[in-house]
Parts: C-alpha cells; sequence; structure tokens
C-alpha cells in the first residue's frame, strides 16, 4: 500500500516538477521575441480593420525601445496588386491565418524586423485592460508628415479605457486640439492614432508601475480577453496554449506567475 502511495506521489511531483519546468521555459522564450500588436476596429467588418499596427521589441521581457509602427495603407507589391493592404489583410482574406500572415508579410517589409509572433487585439479588449488598472498617462511629442508638410505637437493625457477604444476607432484623439485634427486629411491621422496607442501600450508593459494587487487585476483581465478570443495570439507555444486550454483557475495562476518574474 505504501510502495503504491508512493508511486502516485512521484508521479505527482514529476507533473507538477514538469509543468513548473514547461511553464518557466515557455515564459522565458516569450521574454525575448519581437512581436507584432495589431489592434482592431472590430465594428468594421469581420473580423475588423487594422487601425494600428505595431512592432515591439522584447528582450528579458523587457520592452526595447519604442513600438515601431506600421502605416494600415503600406502593403507588399504582390499583395498590392490583390487590392490588400495591411489595414484590410483580415477582412479580404478567405481565414483569420492567411489574414495574419499577409499582415505578418507586411510588417516585415515595412520594418525589415524578423517578427516571432503576432497578437491580435479588438478595441474593446484594449479598453477592458486599461480599465483593469487606471487611466494611462500619455505625454509625448508627435511629427507627423502630411505630403510635404510636417506638423509637431505635444499629447498629454490621461487616457482611460473608453478614450483609447475610441481612438483606436478614429472617434476621438485624447489631449489632441480640434483645430489640430481638422488641419489634418484623415488618411493621416494614422499616425497620431499609433503614437497615442503605442504610448499607453508601453506603460501598460511596464509592470513594475503597478501594485502587486494591480498586476494581478491586470493579468486576470487580460486571461480573459485571451480566453474569450478578444485577444488572439498566433503561433501560440506551450505556455500560450496551457493558457488558452487549462481552466481558468489554472490559466491565471500561470500568468501571474509571469507577470512577478516580469516585475
Amino acid at each position: 500500500m505504501n510502495r503504491k502511495l508512493y508511486a502516485v506521489l512521484g508521479v505527482v511531483l514529476l507533473f507538477i516538477i514538469s509543468f513548473i519546468y514547461i511553464t518557466a521555459s515557455g515564459i522565458s522564450h516569450l521574454s525575448n521575441e519581437t512581436i507584432l500588436f495589431l489592434f482592431l476596429d472590430e465594428t468594421k467588418d469581420d473580423p475588423g480593420t487594422i487601425e494600428v499596427a505595431s512592432v515591439a521589441l522584447f528582450k528579458d521581457a523587457h520592452l526595447q525601445g519604442s513600438l515601431i509602427k506600421v502605416d494600415p495603407l503600406s502593403s507588399t507589391e504582390t499583395l498590392k496588386s490583390q487590392g490588400i493592404y495591411l489595414s484590410d489583410t483580415l477582412i479580404k482574406s478567405p481565414d483569420l491565418e492567411e489574414g495574419i500572415q499577409n499582415a505578418w508579410a507586411i510588417a516585415e517589409a515595412e520594418t525589415h524586423a524578423d517578427i516571432d509572433r503576432i497578437v491580435v487585439i479588438d478595441a474593446p479588449a484594449l479598453k477592458s485592460i486599461i480599465d483593469a488598472v487606471h487611466p494611462i498617462p500619455v505625454d509625448i511629442y508627435v511629427t507627423p508628415t502630411v505630403l510635404d508638410k510636417s506638423f509637431s505637437f505635444p499629447i498629454v493625457a490621461n487616457v482611460t479605457g473608453i478614450q483609447a477604444e475610441q481612438c483606436i476607432k478614429g472617434q476621438y484623439y485624447p489631449g489632441v486640439q480640434d483645430e489640430t485634427l481638422l488641419s489634418m486629411p484623415e488618411d493621416y491621422l494614422w499616425e497620431v492614432k499609433a503614437d497615442i496607442i503605442n504610448s499607453v501600450t508601453q506603460t501598460l508593459f511596464d509592470f513594475s508601475a503597478y501594485t502587486p494587487e494591480e498586476q494581478k487585476y491586470l493579468a486576470h483581465t487580460a486571461v480573459e480577453q485571451y480566453r474569450d478570443d478578444f485577444i488572439v495570439v498566433y503561433q501560440r507555444n506551450t505556455v500560450l496554449s496551457l493558457v488558452y486550454y487549462l481552466p481558468e483557475s489554472v490559466a491565471k495562476y500561470i500568468v501571474n506567475f509571469a507577470v512577478r518574474r516580469i516585475a
């Protein structure tokens, strides 16, 4: 009887050690990647148009420099001949996977970066994540170029979740004066939108700025959005698959573990 009990305990212990090893190694791998973030306006067709596309380089789980913005109207020669641009790759492709692959190709061609993974986030999901912590302070200076004319102006605001959602959808640009917006053609406002969303995203990734309770709430909200498919990750590794398929309580434990390691 004792021998059977020891055998069972040994198997359980081996499983726990393996689980911890897989989780830790998977998190370590994710901590050193170049990731393309695609922010969608989900109200424009299904699954939505790409309004902001940004490439982020992570090293040891920390963002290196600023996010690199990609023009939603950019394309490759092949895709352009088919009338497909970054903004509409997801709605003009037969399925989500092909649309993401097309977005991947365009972003790599534009930034010359070797992208490891793609994260697709719809506007309400970003709203929920921001609401999980607090309004995100933005204090930046933007210099968008319109044809042969350059604009320069500061953006200072505390961006709420709903404001970020409205910004992605082009309904509101927090911290930007109306007269400034009116002086710029709509097609060129993508840079302003991208600068605001990139600044918000960059702050969200600074986990050390949050209290342990805020870190936990932020992690739990991200897990919920991910498991409900409001955040889609293309090229999941083992850890991301575990978070998606395991019971929610276990998934949240894994993400809490990851956030504690990063912070």
